[in-house]
């Protein structure tokens, strides 16, 4: 048993890592000046919001997550010539006690990809293991600890974290240019990536020769499509799940699947019971709306898929895009992409830059973004405070409008703390 105090606990990997670290027996804690998660909470993890220097000093590792690189956390520890790990060190060094590793790695769809891995084996009775880098809507949790055949996760590229893995299968989605805050060029990124799949046994980073037909929706927006291989049909998936690009991440899944031998009808009965990933083009509740949507877009591409597939499901019906910004840096590395697809949008509202790790001297703020974008649109808005962002939507939009959330910060948490949605 040892005492592990994680810096930056709240994040969405590093508490699914604590928690897993305490079911292994160890006596686990952290610190993080962000909101307490709930999985956290339930698992009666302390977290300080200031952190303990005794418990650094007592701890017998400490691990840290990406945004805490430069927090005074991190400098005591390394002062006192604590055993510290990075969360891309602690991640491997938990996978490497598994005998088959599945890891997702991309700049897009990664999470409901690794999900959907997890879904499948689940319901082949494999009992995998799950590191999940967002909640799963079947039981809002962000791991599983199964048996030490399967360990699913979700491998992230932000200071090459994800090349502590040795997977047995390793995913790559896709590749954009992200995280240059980080890589500085793309060709970093990419050589990246490339190491990453150098490290795994298997690679799946194409379709081959399975294919999507006639995709579709049903009546409560639900995704429905047909996998081919060649012109052989496969099978007809009626899905819960919406938007139209999980039609790859359903592929990527499959491939996973028959490269680990579990039948059609299997992955066919895991692909229409999955509920997805909460964020991830959720549906959720208001009293003041008829259609709110909460998705973690936070880069271009993800925004305009989500702004496409919102326009797709709800015709004829206004679509409200409010979008907060993820860090300072990616609004000004990405500014041309941001700006061409918020220059096609009819309604573009912005809540201030969740800064994560930056101050906004390391970028663009979504003030100064929007500025340059009302400058085309004069519908454009911009908001630091949410309860003027609320009335305002409240009084120009009808209830029938359908309200599209979208970015990786904290925008989610206060509506809900706010009881605008549930």
């Amino acid at each position: 048993m040892k005492k592990i105090y994680f810096l930056g606990i709240c994040g969405i990997s590093m508490s699914a890592l604590a928690i897993m670290a305490k079911k292994e027996g160890n006596l686990v804690s952290g610190c993080d000046d962000g909101q307490i998660s709930e999985v956290l909470k339930e698992e009666n993890i302390c977290v300080d919001k200031n952190f303990d220097a005794k418990k650094i000093l007592d701890a017998d590792e400490i691990v840290f997550s990406s945004a805490m690189r430069k927090h005074e956390s991190l400098i005591f520890a390394k002062k006192h010539h604590k055993k510290i790990l990075s969360r891309g060190e602690f991640l491997g060094k938990i996978a490497s006690g598994y005998d088959k590793v599945i890891a997702v790695a991309g700049s897009h769809g990664k999470t409901t990809t690794t999900a959907l891995v997890f879904q499948i084996l689940a319901t082949a009775g494999k009992n995998p293991t799950l590191h999940l880098g967002g909640l799963r809507c079947e039981d809002g949790k962000n791991f599983c600890l199964g048996e030490k055949d399967f360990f699913v996760t979700e491998a992230c590229e932000y200071c090459d974290n994800f090349l502590y893995l040795r997977p047995y299968i390793g995913v790559v989605t896709n590749v954009e240019k992200e995280h240059l805050d980080y890589f500085k060029t793309f060709e970093n990124q990419k050589k990246s990536f490339e190491k990453f799949k150098q490290n795994s046994t298997f690679v799946i980073d194409n379709f081959g020769e399975i294919s999507a037909k006639n995709i579709t929706h049903d009546k409560n927006g639900g995704l429905v499509f047909t996998l081919y291989n060649k012109d052989t049909k496969i099978m007809k998936v009626n899905m819960r799940i919406c938007e139209d690009v999980n039609v790859k991440n359903c592929i990527y899944a499959y491939l996973v699947a028959k490269k680990l031998e579990i039948p059609d009808n299997i992955i066919k009965l895991a692909f229409e019971s999955f509920k997805g990933v909460k964020t991830r083009f959720e549906r959720v509740s208001c009293p003041f709306f008829d259609t709110v949507i909460c998705d973690y877009a936070h880069h271009p591409t993800e925004i305009k898929n989500a702004v496409k597939s919102a326009n797709k499901i709800f015709k004829n019906r206004q679509i409200v895009t409010i979008f907060q910004p993820h860090t300072y840096s990616r609004t000004q590395t990405l500014f041309n992409e941001f700006y061409d697809v918020f220059s096609k949008v009819q309604t573009p509202i912005f809540y201030k830059t969740y800064p994560a790790r930056e101050n906004e001297s390391d970028g663009m703020s979504a003030k100064k973004f929007a500025e340059i974008i009302k400058k085309i649109n004069k519908n454009t808005q911009y908001f630091d405070n949410f309860e003027y962002l609320k009335d305002f939507l409240i009084k120009n939009f009808p209830k029938d409008s359908v309200l599209l959330f979208v970015g990786a910060g904290d925008l989610p948490s206060i509506l809900h703390k706010n009881q605008f949605i549930s």
